[in-house]
């Protein structure tokens, strides 16, 4: 089953999307190496929180395992649904005017600081997911690549087309869009 590795990986890789979009309307552009090392240590924290599900799993009678993580997707993806609702009915400010935020002068250049940064930080949020996806029972090897290929192509797309309205407008619905996803797979595991 294909789709669920993709499902996983899309929604691993939205928060990409956002750290894309936020430097590109910033200017700042995330060279292919940057873009590389960030997605490598993502995967690595992916395949290690996968890696950690799969043994838990045994460990564990197989019913548990399966509609434990599953049910764990779908509070996760609950969560960050209710994280966004919450955060918009918090914000009294309209929408951010991006074109008063650009700054002036040169682009500025990211960091080798921010890199590692970045990098920890969106691993990190793949753990919990990745461990509740693997104890449903998804596989490492496509979780993984998914994750990957999802992670480079979303930083790459984020941080070129930051400046457009239409990126702008995408990158708010992120966490919901990867709230939905999480919750659909964790109902795809449970009727599997």
């Amino acid at each position: 089953m294909l789709i669920a590795p993709l499902l996983f990986g899309i929604s691993a890789s939205l928060d990409a999307l956002l750290v894309g979009i936020g430097y590109g309307l910033r200017k700042v552009r995330i060279r292919l190496w940057q873009n590389l090392t960030i997605s490598l240590v993502t995967l690595a924290g992916t395949c290690l929180s996968v890696g950690l599900g799969h043994r838990l799993a045994v460990l564990l009678p197989e019913a548990v395992g399966a509609y434990g993580g599953s049910l764990v997707l779908i509070l996760l993806g609950l969560y960050y649904i209710l994280k966004w609702v919450a955060s918009f009915l918090r914000s009294s400010k309209p929408p951010m005017d991006y074109e008063e935020q650009e700054p002036a002068g040169p682009a500025p250049a990211l960091r080798l600081s921010e890199v590692f940064a970045l990098s920890l930080t969106l691993s990190l949020n793949n753990l919990s997911a990745g461990l509740s996806a693997s104890l449903a029972g998804l596989a490492l090897a496509p979780a993984a690549i998914a994750t990957f290929v999802c992670s480079v192509l979303f930083l790459a797309s984020g941080n070129r087309l930051g400046g457009c309205r239409a990126f702008q407008l995408a990158g708010c619905g992120a966490e919901p869009v990867s709230g939905i996803l999480l919750i659909g797979l964790g109902i795809a595991w449970l009727f599997r």
